[in-house]
């Protein structure tokens, strides 16, 4: 199991996004889509985050930033894409059209590395 090396011991609050369908975001085992999805957190629902790395794409399709290599670590286990995440809660928008809102924010010193 890869787990966080480095990142934040506080940590910092995100929230699941509610902007596109699929709603909320999943929670994998490792920070890649293949993984094993092992929770999910409900559309617009805080939570916190300890750290994050860069990996593998989660969505190639999104739009910048969110078609982002980035995962975030969850504090209190599992793994979250960029995409799945915003800053702050969101309006859930049927049309897709325009770019996301709100990205989360990715402290400098709170980067780490998988071992």
């Amino acid at each position: 199991m890869q787990t966080l090396k480095g990142g934040c011991s506080e940590g910092w609050q995100v929230f699941a996004q509610n902007q596109w369908t699929p709603v909320g975001t999943g929670v994998r085992k490792e920070p890649n889509v293949d993984s094993k999805k092992i929770d999910g957190v409900s559309p617009n629902l805080p939570f916190t985050v300890d750290g994050w790395v860069h990996t593998s794409v989660a969505y190639e399709n999104n739009q910048p930033p969110f078609d982002s290599d980035v995962w975030l670590h969850r504090k209190s286990g599992g793994w979250v894409s960029f995409a799945g995440v915003r800053a702050a809660p969101t309006q859930f928008d049927a049309t897709l059209v325009g770019p996301g809102q709100f990205p989360a924010p990715l402290p400098e010193d709170c980067e780490g590395q998988i071992s």
